[in-house]
């Protein structure tokens, strides 16, 4: 039976996107105190469908990682396993730690590329004690929304509500409506249990995501927008695209917010006040822009 072993930093998209297109048997998580709640939320997506087991370890002593990786590989319940080191997340001294023990054990290695459009990985084998890479190769779509969710927000603490029935609800609709045309995966009105985040829509392509923040009218122009954007990126991560989608043309103190945020905004003119359609035009920019964005 094969395992991969991944070592958990602080984004959980380069470990839960190689297990679920490589299908390992079995994970061991790797993690430190810095990092055990993004290692939970990983067990809690992962599983059932692949046992995971956890080490918690040093963030930053060598030695003390390679040896407390030794020894838990060298344990009755893993030895008989094919090892496969995922060496993305974690610390650099995590990822020295990890490359020690994958030569001991001869056992191939895997780094993921994530922060383009597209997910990358790059496997190297073992060849008279160097390593030689293989082809690269892009890893298609294999999340779902669900899988996004649950390992940023937590397995049963979000839902999807749907469109809500304020004036801007319509306007989500209409957005949501022309991406599920164009073959986006899309969620309306997504809150976590608590109420700290209400994400107005959220959108996959692959295994890139997108939040939507929508207002119609003059409260395009108001900074609240911004703000909701800012504070579900801090729970969503620095792969996750937002946002902001008005009907007029905004206002010129957002443009700091968004530069450091990195926020798209689109203004979409032609909408309808109290219609769930968007005309052709507003439609296709809107595409045009997330296409850009997320596809590449």
């Amino acid at each position: 039976m094969n395992m991969m072993i991944a070592l958990v930093g602080g984004q959980p998209l380069p470990n839960l996107i190689p297990v679920r297109y490589y299908q390992p048997n079995n994970v061991l998580l790797v993690y430190t105190e810095t990092t055990k709640k993004v290692y939970e939320r990983l067990c809690s997506s992962i599983e059932p469908d692949v046992p995971t087991y956890g080490l918690k370890t040093d963030s930053y002593n060598v030695e003390a990682i390679t040896v407390s990786l030794q020894d838990r590989l060298q344990q009755p319940d893993l030895s008989s396993h094919t090892f496969l080191f995922n060496l993305t997340g974690g610390t650099k001294a995590m990822a020295l730690a990890a490359y020690q023990v994958a030569q001991q054990y001869n056992a191939s290695v895997l780094y993921i590329e994530s922060e383009g459009k597209k997910s990358r990985a790059f496997y190297y084998t073992w060849f008279d004690h160097q390593l030689q890479g293989m082809p690269s190769e892009l890893i298609p779509g294999c999340l779902t929304l669900d899988d996004f969710l649950n390992v940023y927000l937590g397995v049963n603490n979000w839902q999807e509500y749907g469109p809500g029935r304020g004036e801007g609800h319509p306007f989500e609709t209409a957005l949501a409506e022309t991406l599920r045309a164009a073959h986006y995966e899309v969620m309306i009105g997504v809150k976590t249990m608590n109420g700290q985040i209400d994400l107005d829509i959220v959108a996959r392509w692959d295994n890139r995501f997108g939040i939507v923040e929508a207002k119609v009218g003059e409260n395009g122009r108001k900074l609240d927008g911004i703000k909701q954007l800012n504070n579900a990126i801090r729970q969503l991560g620095i792969y996750t695209q937002q946002f902001y989608a008005i009907t007029v043309e905004p206002n010129q103190t957002h443009d700091a917010l968004v530069a450091a945020s990195g926020i798209k905004v689109i203004t979409l003119p032609g909408y309808q006040d109290g219609t769930d359609i968007l005309n052709s035009k507003d439609a296709e920019q809107l595409i045009d822009l997330f296409n850009k964005t997320l596809k590449g």
